[in-house]
């Protein structure tokens, strides 16, 4: 997604929900893009496709259920999906002066978000770590058909060590893509998880696994991953699905990547970085983050 396409999408929809778009700026733009709308108190995600409708309406109501169970979010300001053009909006709630959480809060809310009862109805999917590959596939403009390949067969085999994993955690609800920026902190001390679409019932080890692979791309310092770790009770590193929850969120990072690097001439070469890495057993060295 471009920040054109973001800032026009999130524009049209706050207008036609009556919001002041005074002073509305991009926060980032990757898959999904999130502008802020700061006069209006107002954080829009925008997602790609008018098929997303019920995706961004179950992320909504995920958001109620979260909220109910004392979970800390963002809420939502709008309570249903907004269509703009060939994207969908909702709106949420921003946090003024929010900043991304530390690690050892991040580890405390994600005790917290783990310990609470799954729901009884399908209200949440399980988690599907290959969700979105064919999607991110096609719309790797900078993928190479060798690139496409490799990537294809990487999947294959992670799906396959997957599905015969054992995960030390049991299961409970998971964020999904748990790290410090989708947890805001204010000044005033509140904390609240944000981007929601991948709230899912699934291993806790799928949620500590970014950490620990950030400390490994060298994002993180080794005592301040053992801080996370400890936070938290549980050092992922030491599970026997390590290797495979490892391989599948490099895969993820890689192919999430490729989405938007056409557009963006430093996130392409980044991409082959992460691409050759992965081919000769060095990743995640050098991979750096957008």
């Amino acid at each position: 997604m471009r920040t054109d396409e973001a800032t026009d999408a999130a524009v049209a929809a706050a207008t036609e929900q009556g919001l002041s778009i005074s002073g509305a700026r991009v926060l980032r733009v990757g898959e999904n893009g999130v502008v802020v709308f700061p006069a209006a108190g107002a954080l829009a995600r925008i997602v790609r496709g008018r098929d997303a409708v019920e995706r961004v309406a179950a992320e909504l109501r995920t958001a109620d259920w979260l909220q109910s169970r004392g979970v800390p979010i963002a809420r939502p300001m709008v309570p249903v999906p907004v269509v703009a053009d060939r994207f969908v909006v909702s709106f949420w709630e921003y946090l003024a002066d929010g900043r991304p959480a530390d690690l050892v809060t991040l580890a405390h809310c994600l005790r917290k978000l783990h310990s609470i009862p799954m729901p009884v109805d399908n209200l949440l999917p399980k988690v599907d770590p290959f969700s979105g590959f064919e999607d991110r596939l096609a719309l790797g403009d900078a993928l190479r058909a060798e690139d496409r390949e490799f990537l294809s067969e990487f999947r294959s085999r992670l799906a396959d060590q997957w599905s015969r994993a054992s995960f030390t955690l049991g299961l409970a609800v998971v964020h999904g893509d748990a790290h410090m920026d989708n947890l805001l902190q204010n000044p005033e001390g509140r904390v609240a998880f944000i981007d929601l679409e991948t709230v899912a019932v699934g291993p806790p080890e799928w949620d500590l696994t970014l950490t620990a692979l950030y400390h490994e791309c060298g994002w993180f310092s080794l005592d301040q991953y053992r801080q996370f770790a400890d936070a938290y009770g549980y050092d992922v590193r030491t599970g026997s699905a390590w290797p495979i929850l490892r391989g599948v969120r490099m895969l993820r990072m890689t192919t999430w990547l490729a989405q938007s690097a056409g557009d963006y001439p430093e996130r392409e070469r980044q991409l082959r970085h992460r691409l050759a890495s992965l081919r000769d057993g060095t990743a995640p060295a050098g991979w750096t983050g957008f």
